[in-house]
């Protein structure tokens, strides 16, 4: 009876250390599985950023496009004022 006693607990001696490294193992793929889906939702996180810092940087070269054609617009209307006082300048001169 102590040989079947003795056997059984080496049985069970075995079926729980199967059990504790089933145990370890399952916390380190719970471990990994959190990390992955940390590493994840950063990734996500950093594409959608730089989705945003690539639409902001267009617009931004948008706004130069167009200040570049302002200040050539206003250049233009700054040359024309200058020619146009010159000329009322060279009328009145001549009706003076």
């Amino acid at each position: 009876m102590i040989i079947i006693f003795d056997k059984k607990r080496k049985v069970l001696i075995n079926d729980y250390e199967r059990l504790l490294n089933l145990k370890d193992w399952y916390e380190k793929i719970s471990e990994e599985a959190g990390r992955l889906y940390i590493i994840e939702s950063v990734e996500k996180r950093a594409n959608e950023l730089i989705n945003q810092l690539n639409l902001l940087n267009s617009n931004l070269i948008e706004i130069q496009e167009q200040q570049q054609k302002l200040q050539e617009q206003q250049q233009k209307l700054h040359s024309n004022l200058l020619e146009e006082h010159k000329l009322l300048n060279q009328y009145f001169e001549n009706y003076s």
